[in-house]
């Protein structure tokens, strides 16, 4: 494994988490055509900077930050259960810690103490109203087969409810290729700080894939055009014809990395099932999150111990 500061420095495109190096995937036009990364501020990107009032629903989507500054989106999760469980967000894997870098190719990360801050209510007018809680542990975490974290923060269920944030649900059963969906995060990477805030990018479901970058590998990858920059891992892709997340938005590759070798950090490659490895420099990738709904118990309490919990244990 790199140092972590190496890490961060290149891993944008490995989840499109923050770093000090601002790169970014793949951004698209309206017609899902790709532009140059150099365009992120352009009107020609195809997303949306959210208003609170007219997307109240998206408010339990939101901003990680932890000593080192923003790096990653998470989202408010729906467990339901006894009115003192916890609440919980999902992120990706590599966002578990931003002080440690990534977790090991085959690491499974359990209950991780966290200094890490889940900022909600995230909207560009909304700048007074942000609710900034603490996250009290990572309950679960990896880059094995999958790039997933799964947080317990500082509050209840319960108590952000009646606040007012809409927790999302996530899909027990994979999305539909050519499936419309959308994309709730936050761009930070290149954007005009001004304009920090929730964005909204509409796309498709592609075909599925296995996802090689670096030591990493990710099986069953979901393709997609949705205009993703670095600051949005952890993003949720929600199908617009259930309502449900399907998937949570993690790499692409960036435009500077194509003088890289195949497969390194920034450059994921597809790996075909006789082995053939290809670039796929106009497409985002997202993972799927069906296994995580069944990791919860009746009472809205994460158990990894669960008969019915098919994630992967350490």
């Amino acid at each position: 494994m790199l140092n972590h500061w190496i890490q961060k420095t290149l891993a944008i495109s490995l989840g499109l988490a923050l770093t000090s190096n601002f790169s970014q995937a793949a951004i698209y036009d309206q017609d899902g055509n790709k532009i140059p990364d150099a365009e992120v501020n352009s009107s020609k990107v195809n997303w949306q900077l959210l208003k609170a009032q007219e997307n109240k629903k998206y408010n339990g989507v939101g901003m990680l930050e932890s000593g080192d500054g923003a790096f990653c989106t998470a989202f408010f999760i729906h467990t339901t259960g006894h009115p003192n469980a916890p609440a919980y967000a999902l992120t990706n894997g590599h966002c578990y810690d931003a002080s440690l870098g990534f977790p090991g190719k085959n690491e499974i990360v359990v209950n991780h103490p966290s200094d890490m801050v889940f900022h909600l209510n995230y909207f560009v007018d909304a700048k007074n109203h942000v609710r900034s809680v603490p996250v009290r542990r990572v309950v679960y975490a990896t880059m094995k087969s999958n790039d997933i974290a799964i947080l317990e923060l500082e509050t209840t269920f319960k108590q952000l409810v009646n606040e007012g944030f809409t927790p999302l649900t996530v899909a027990k059963e994979p999305g539909q290729i050519g499936e419309p969906v959308e994309v709730i995060g936050v761009p930070i990477s290149d954007v005009q700080p001004s304009l920090r805030f929730l964005h909204r990018s509409v796309c498709q479901i592609g075909q599925l894939a296995n996802l090689r970058e670096d030591v990493y590998q990710w099986e069953q990858s979901i393709r997609n055009r949705c205009s993703v920059v670095g600051g949005m891992s952890g993003s949720p892709m929600i199908s617009l014809k259930s309502n449900q997340v399907v998937a949570i938005v993690n790499t692409g590759v960036n435009d500077d990395a194509l003088a890289q070798p195949v497969c390194s950090l920034n450059r994921p490659c597809e790996v075909a099932a006789d082995g053939k490895i290809t670039t796929l420099e106009n497409e985002n990738y997202a993972q799927l999150v069906s296994k995580i709904p069944l990791c919860f118990n009746p009472n809205g309490t994460f158990n990894l111990s669960s008969p019915s919990c098919q994630l992967e244990k350490p």
